[in-house]
């Protein structure tokens, strides 16, 4: 051993070596008591421990600023890019070519550095052999990094930063459960993001990849989840969009509304902890939550920070739950089968010999495959004012999936939309549907607005975190 010139001459001073390595930010464990509002047999409510698992964020984010592999794809400044000599044509793509970012960095004083947090969580199921027992991590990444970067899972760009309690509250009654999960998950948050606060509005000194000291403001910028927790994040109800404060018999039409505001949904739950019957509240769709985790966060706009999601909103969503189905209801499954096992086998295509009625288990890559040949199966078997339904819808998918946007593929993509608006009550007249009253066709009307604030929407997609 000593020959061979290592550092260590035992076991023991070898695993001191490893000791010694550098592991990143710490892991702490925080206990938190519910006290929940049933009374127990000794006249006291029921309380419950919960864990928190947590990682200083900030920390986690001057491991990434400072990372020397990152120092090619990072970037610290805004960027108008154009498409054309004029001017006029602009891109979006990365996070740093939105507007998003040139509106914080007019808010911060000369010299400070943004970096655009960007989180996501995901409640899951741990595995099908393990009970009901489920895992809530979060997880962080920074938008200064290039988005196909960060979508490789070998770069270790994206930091498990904690793991929520999941909890069934058994302390409280069956009707309160609810609005009890949704409180304890912004005290979590609150707790996991407390070093974000004076971080982001004072800003802190950190060494980035190119080796110099810079004043760095690390702002929460995007929030990655399903629609459930987006709602969770916006304390609104599920049957209500998290972004805007569209009626709830208004979800079928292509009118964008009113944003939500901060400012004003603080004021409407304070209100609401006096009067328990306060109209406006329920107006809203909000939920019960006092103390939002976003409340103290600076340079925050919430609602904002909503992202597009392709998988679950567009492929499961609009593409597996409704376009399927309605297509499924005019042709018929039969039918519908023999179109798919008739298709002429080509490489590069799916071919789906015993046709789709029978998946039982669908995947987001099964739904692209579909997506890819839906329209031109269904010629001959549908109306011309169906096809031009569904192909509307697809054209707005592929659009969305776009990893590079201009303002005219943008235009393009708000004419798609704006196409099935204009036909699709012919679903109605065939009566495959009563109404379009659905919170994910809704948040379609949103998908542009977030692409020029945020840049393009496949730097937010949920099958990452997944």
């Amino acid at each position: 051993m000593q020959k061979s010139g290592v550092s260590f001459n035992n076991a023991r001073s070898f695993l001191k070596c490893i000791d010694s390595l550098h592991t990143g930010p710490a892991w702490t464990c925080e206990m938190i008591d519910v006290k929940g509002d049933i009374v127990g047999e000794d006249g006291a409510p029921k309380q419950e421990t919960l864990e928190l698992w947590q990682r200083d964020p900030v920390e986690c984010v001057e491991e990434l600023l400072k990372n020397p592999a990152l120092q090619d794809v990072m970037a610290y400044t805004p960027e108008r890019v154009y498409a054309d000599a004029k001017g006029e044509n602009r891109i979006y793509d990365e996070m740093w070519t939105g507007d998003w970012w040139w509106e914080t960095q007019g808010k911060l004083p000369e010299g400070a550095v943004v970096v655009p947090v960007i989180l996501s969580s995901n409640k899951t199921a741990l595995s099908v052999f393990s009970g009901d027992k489920k895992a809530w991590p979060v997880y962080l990444t920074i938008g200064n990094i290039s988005k196909d970067i960060r979508r490789r899972v070998s770069a270790h760009t994206t930091i498990l930063i904690g793991y929520l309690p999941v909890s069934k509250l058994e302390c409280f009654q069956k009707k309160s459960q609810s609005d009890a999960g949704h409180r304890l998950f912004h005290f979590t948050m609150s707790s996991l993001l407390c070093s974000l606060v004076d971080a982001g509005r004072q800003g802190k000194p950190m060494v980035c990849t190119d080796g110099f000291m810079c004043r760095v403001h690390p702002i929460l910028a995007a929030y990655i989840a399903d629609f459930p927790e987006q709602c969770l994040v916006a304390c609104n109800k599920e049957s209500r969009c998290p972004c805007c404060l569209v009626e709830l018999q208004d979800h079928g039409e292509l009118e964008e509304c009113t944003r939500r505001s901060m400012v004003d949904m603080l004021r409407t739950l304070r209100r609401k902890q006096i009067n328990t019957q306060l109209q406006k509240f329920n107006i809203e769709g909000l939920c019960p939550v006092y103390e939002p985790f976003w409340k103290d966060l600076p340079f925050t706009y919430i609602f904002a920070c909503i992202t597009p999601n392709i998988l679950h909103q567009l492929h499961k969503g609009i593409f597996h739950d409704h376009l399927k189905q309605w297509c499924l209801g005019i042709v018929g499954e039969k039918e519908m089968d023999k179109h798919f096992q008739g298709m002429s086998r080509y490489p590069g295509l799916h071919h789906f010999k015993k046709g789709i009625s029978t998946v039982s288990q669908w995947t987001g890559m099964e739904h692209k495959e579909m997506e890819r040949v839906f329209v031109g199966l269904l010629s001959g078997a549908a109306k011309d004012s169906v096809l031009m339904v569904a192909c509307s819808l697809l054209d707005f998918i592929y659009y969305t999936q776009f990893q590079q946007h201009t303002d005219k593929t943008l235009a393009s993509m708000q004419d798609s939309l704006s196409l099935f608006h204009m036909h699709k009550d012919i679903l109605i007249k065939l009566g495959i549907c009563n109404h379009f009253k659905v919170p994910k066709i809704h948040s379609l009307v949103h998908y542009v607005s977030s692409i020029r604030v945020l840049g393009s929407a496949d730097g937010y997609n949920t099958e990452y975190p997944e």
